[in-house]
């Protein structure tokens, strides 16, 4: 018992080092795992798959239907009797020329009957023809819905994952930030105990080393919830830590600034309205609203149908035998007066295309708002990158300068803490404007169409 609680202890020590071992994974493979895994685009590939059996639907609805019809009928005695009595006399009068079994009675008491019916559609108002290019319309929304799922799967990965790297490079600066508070806090306990410096320099180092555990703290809760965030988009919940293989690239000295070499809002625009994913779903719901309109008014135009009926006598068995008959049928059916329901549907069905056409041009304006929107974010950030990068080159002269200046006794601790404290808030500015900046090029590139540059 106790060498199997001593192997299970082993066990559990090497999952969690194993567990704490954080597994590198990059940009692409985030990508590629969400596609496979995310349950939503699971539920869109079904979609499609449903979108596949509506079109096979409506080419249905212009093919003929063949029926095979069979139906047994239980009457009571006396009507049977009643249906038959003609049948008597003309045998009582005639037997001698009629053979009973070619002239059966008109009725059993369970009486069979059976027939093949063929129905052919020729022409419904056009609803047919209609119906087949509704499916072949509502096919195209979905497969686009599903297009724009996987974008904006797609962006919410990117999103992730800039955020881990975010939270990853923080949590850094902020552990290497109290490893220096701590050396300076050492190094000031020595001096304090040869009586160089009074026990409230070492005091205000102690409190220092407090506001850097505490941060540090915060960093690592935020990378925890960074890579929780990732995994769910990637559609895997199991509770691994994962370390951004991207981030060295991302965070060297020339990676280059996503906004860069980036054309116009005008520009952009044009091609959107040509590729982008949104216009067509709204051009093909505008599509779908008129389709409406002529199914509504296919109620009011003539119908033409075909039909053949091939029969077997009805009698006392199931069995397909006794007379055998056929009739062939076209039949027409004109409209004339419907208390107006016809009129109402059409005029319902030509408001609703309105509405859409002026949902249709409603949306592309605020698609151009996103547009213009997204691209001076986008700028905006790169702006903060660049200033956040000037300002930490300024930090790290400062900070050099106030070392230097305190070990000659021209500044005080607070002074040297004071450009510590600039020094940390300029780097961790430099951070949260790098992807912030990476983030604002993912979203306009999601608007765009465009895949997101990484290199």
């Amino acid at each position: 018992m106790k060498i199997c609680i001593i192997l299970m202890s082993v066990v559990m020590v090497l999952a969690v080092s194993f567990a704490a071992e954080p597994i590198p994974i990059t940009l692409d493979e985030a990508r590629f795992r969400a596609l496979v895994n995310n349950p939503s685009l699971v539920q869109a590939e079904l979609d499609v798959k449903a979108a596949r059996w509506g079109m096979l639907g409506a080419v249905a609805g212009a093919l003929p239907k063949v029926n095979f019809i069979s139906s047994v009928i239980r009457s009571d005695e006396s009507t049977v009797d009643r249906q038959n009595i003609m049948r008597d006399v003309i045998l009582m009068e005639y037997g001698q020329y009629i053979d009973p079994k070619d002239f059966p009675p008109f009725a059993y008491k369970d009486m069979y009957s059976s027939h093949i019916s063929v129905d052919q559609p020729i022409y419904n108002g056009g609803i047919e023809l209609t119906a087949l290019r509704i499916a072949g319309t509502r096919k195209k929304l979905i497969h686009l819905s599903s297009e724009i799922q996987q974008k904006e799967l797609i962006l919410a990965v990117e999103t992730a994952y800039y955020n881990l790297c975010r939270a990853y490079q923080a949590q850094k600066v902020q552990q290497d930030a109290l490893g220096v508070t701590r050396g300076y806090l050492e190094r000031f306990r020595r001096q304090e105990s040869l009586g160089m410096i009074s026990s409230v320099d070492v005091l205000r180092w102690e409190v220092r080393e407090s506001d850097a555990e505490t941060a540090l703290i915060d960093a690592d809760s935020n990378l925890r919830l960074s890579e929780l965030v990732l995994e769910q988009v990637m559609g895997s919940f199991d509770n691994i830590s994962y370390y951004p293989a991207d981030l060295p690239l991302f965070m060297s000295g020339d990676y280059t600034n996503p906004a860069e070499g980036l054309e116009p809002p005008d520009i952009l625009w044009e091609r959107m309205k040509e590729s982008s994913l949104d216009l067509k779903v709204s051009e093909n719901s505008v599509k779908l609203e008129k389709h409406n309109i002529w199914i509504a008014s296919s109620n009011a135009q003539p119908k033409l149908n075909f039909n053949y009926t091939y029969s077997w006598q009805a009698d006392d068995d199931y069995q397909l035998d006794g007379f055998e008959s056929w009739t062939a049928a076209i039949t027409l059916n004109i409209p004339l007066f419907a208390s107006f329901g016809n009129v109402a549907k059409v005029q319902e069905a030509r408001i609703n295309a309105k509405i859409a056409r002026e949902g249709a041009r409603d949306f592309e304006t605020l698609l151009y708002m996103r547009l213009t929107t997204a691209y001076n974010t986008l700028f905006a950030a790169s702006a903060r990158f660049n200033s956040a990068l000037k300002m930490r080159q300024q930090a790290d002269e400062v900070l050099s300068a106030q070392e230097k200046r305190y070990e000659l006794g021209m500044i005080t601790t607070l002074d040297l803490m004071d450009a510590r404290t600039v020094n940390l808030t300029a780097e961790l500015g430099v951070i949260n404007a790098r992807f912030d900046a990476l983030i604002a090029r993912a979203q306009l590139d999601r608007l765009t169409g465009k895949a997101a540059d990484t290199n």
